[in-house]
């Protein structure tokens, strides 16, 4: 049986959020805000979490600060419910890492997550200070659902492709994550799509290439890095902001290249054609 939070404060959202009107007609922006929002509590952020002071990056390798899982919970809100593995929570110790996620973890949405090239999801502290610096949001690692919250790194750093040997797994950078209502109503902000995509810190995931144990702290270490180019942010400008021909003939040369990244591709070249 799935468990049930019920949450005391909620509000009701608008079909498209945010004020700029080229992200609001963009269709990729649409397809994340569909079907239209129902009335969903919001969760109230607490001010101060006991682990919410981030320390300030350092240049070192990358390594796992924390690790967080979850199970699919049931959210009421006032006029319905939604099913959600967003609100994980931190793990100590050495966690297995297998094919389809860590040991522990399971989606709300095995339509929508739960692929293999969905296996963990990546967000970094850098993020999480630049939201307490621009949003005013000072929320803890693991706030917006991921599993691994990353230091030292960085999404204009980190390549789609990339191969990094963690622990005792093997991990490959798959894709961007994609903005979504459930994280908006995690951190309490309806403006929150729009904002991710404006900065472009939308986090990845990982495919895993070989199982093994993980533990916070565990340092990444670079395998191999086939596109230079193609940096996390890289991809999302081109499927956001610009679409960038070259970079989409690289990626798309990939092979397999992941159903999810073509038709996002294909999207996104069908968009920046019509706007031409």
């Amino acid at each position: 049986a799935l468990e049930r939070i019920s949450c005391p404060e909620a509000g009701r959202w608008p079909s498209i959020v945010g004020t700029d009107v080229a992200i609001a007609r963009n269709p990729i922006v649409q397809e994340a805000l569909l079907p239209p929002p129902r009335v969903f509590a919001k969760i109230r952020v607490p001010s101060q979490f006991p682990h919410s002071a981030i320390p300030p990056m350092s240049a070192s390798a990358i390594r796992i600060d924390s690790i967080h899982v979850g199970r699919p919970r049931v959210v009421d809100g006032l006029q319905g419910e939604m099913t959600t593995s967003i609100c994980r929570t931190p793990v100590s110790g050495p966690v297995q890492l297998n094919l389809r996620g860590l040991e522990g973890d399971a989606v709300g949405n095995r339509e929508a997550h739960g692929w293999p090239n969905m296996a963990v999801c990546c967000h970094t502290l850098d993020d999480y200070r630049y939201w307490k610096r621009t949003l005013q949001l000072d929320l803890p690692p693991g706030w917006v659902g991921e599993n691994w919250t990353l230091e030292n790194a960085r999404e204009t750093e980190i390549c789609l492709m990339d191969i990094y040997d963690v622990g005792g797994a093997r991990v490959q950078v798959s894709k961007p994550r994609a903005p979504c209502q459930k994280q908006s109503w995690r951190v309490g902000r309806p403006d929150w799509i729009d904002h991710v995509i404006k900065t472009l810190r939308t986090g990845f995931y990982l495919e895993v290439l070989s199982p093994g144990l993980v533990r916070a702290g565990d340092e990444w270490r670079l395998v191999e890095r086939p596109l230079p180019e193609a940096t996390v942010t890289a991809v999302n400008r081109c499927w956001y902001h610009e679409y960038d021909e070259d970079l989409a003939r690289q990626l798309r040369k990939l092979d397999p290249l992941a159903p999810s990244l073509a038709k996002m591709l294909d999207r996104a070249e069908n968009r920046f054609t019509r706007m031409a």
